[in-house]
């Protein structure tokens, strides 16, 4: 008997041609807030990261568990490269402070996805794959 997923959080789940203009929208606005002087901080960087990372996989259930790290990075690396342009240098407790706030979002995902591997729970979907025919 299939049943239709169970949404937990009560809210209707975006469809996925949303996801690019909200994935554009939520890393302008991490990189914005990342360059005002509320997050010059240790802490405050880390729960800015965190927060965006947290919200970008809450938001977007079905994009790819590696995705939303990969463009957290990247805005990880602009942040640090803005204040170049105006002449100030690379803040290394910033950078570290990035890459803590995403590292503690995506942690936990990467780690249950071993654990689900590890207990043998690899469901065989059916997916064409090229070498069966």
């Amino acid at each position: 008997m299939l049943t239709a997923p169970l949404n937990l959080l009560a809210f209707p789940v975006l469809r996925r041609p949303f996801y690019l203009p909200l994935a554009v929208m939520l890393a302008a606005t991490v990189f914005a807030l990342s360059l005002t002087p509320a997050a010059e901080g240790f802490f405050a960087r880390v729960v800015l990261f965190y927060g965006g990372v947290t919200l970008a996989y809450a938001l977007m259930p079905y994009v790819r568990r590696s995705d939303i790290p990969l463009v957290a990075a990247w805005v990880v690396l602009a942040s640090t490269l803005a204040p170049c342009l105006e002449g100030d240098l690379i803040s290394p407790i910033k950078v570290t402070a990035d890459v803590l706030g995403v590292a503690m979002a995506a942690g936990p995902v990467f780690i249950a996805r071993m654990r689900q591997m590890l207990q043998g729970d690899m469901r065989d979907y059916d997916r064409p794959r090229p070498d069966r025919r």
